[in-house]
């Protein structure tokens, strides 16, 4: 018997055991390519599911809607002086307000308007000394009272910014303070956590 298993071993061509090997390789690779393909197919639905993410989460719009020195009545917009050229600067807020009725001041300790209110012009706001700051230049006016912020805002660490970081590759542009925040209710409210990033299995 032990004659006959050595007999049959020797009889086997090495054409055979080269045919098994190439038969392993071939399997191994399709295997890998089967493998790479469903890897690539993922991958794509990946980047697929986040730029769907992107899409609804970093919306480049403002966070708030930004009126500015102007007031809108029944689809007309008025500048301020149109009706404060006839009142009286009052510090404190009075019973009625009129257009503004209803209006609450929530700023911390800040709790006059014109703090912030030019009180001969109101098309504009004040500084300190009494000079006017242009609407367009509502920064220098927080910065009035918020340096620290203002200091991280100028440098990039505070507020938002939209366009490219390499300004190289396109325009940068930072959102001014009441873009954000509601310059007579600045502190935001609770917010809805994103949903977790999701990973590729």
């Amino acid at each position: 018997m032990k004659q006959l298993t050595e007999r049959s071993s020797k009889r086997r061509p090495g054409g055979q055991n080269l045919l098994v090997v190439l038969a392993c390789t071939m399997s191994v690779f399709l295997v890998s390519q089967l493998l790479a393909e469903e890897v690539e197919s993922t991958a794509v639905k990946t980047v697929s599911e986040s730029e769907v993410l992107l899409d609804k989460h970093l919306d480049k719009t403002t966070s708030r809607e930004e009126t500015g020195l102007e007031y809108i009545r029944s689809g007309w917009t008025y500048n301020c002086m149109e009706c404060h050229r006839s009142l009286e600067a009052n510090w404190h807020l009075p019973d009625q307000l009129m257009e503004h009725r209803g209006f609450e001041l929530k700023h911390g300790t800040n709790r006059f308007c014109l703090n912030c209110h030019h009180p001969e012009n109101r098309n504009v706001y004040v500084d300190y000394d009494g000079s006017e700051i242009a609407e367009e230049a509502v920064v220098l006016l927080c910065a009035k009272c918020h340096g620290p912020q203002h200091r991280d805002w100028k440098k990039g660490a505070h507020g938002r910014r939209n366009g490219y970081w390499d300004t190289s590759r396109g325009e940068s542009r930072k959102l001014s303070c009441i873009q954000c925040h509601d310059p007579h209710d600045p502190a935001f409210k609770a917010m809805e956590p994103l949903t977790a990033p999701s990973y590729p299995s």
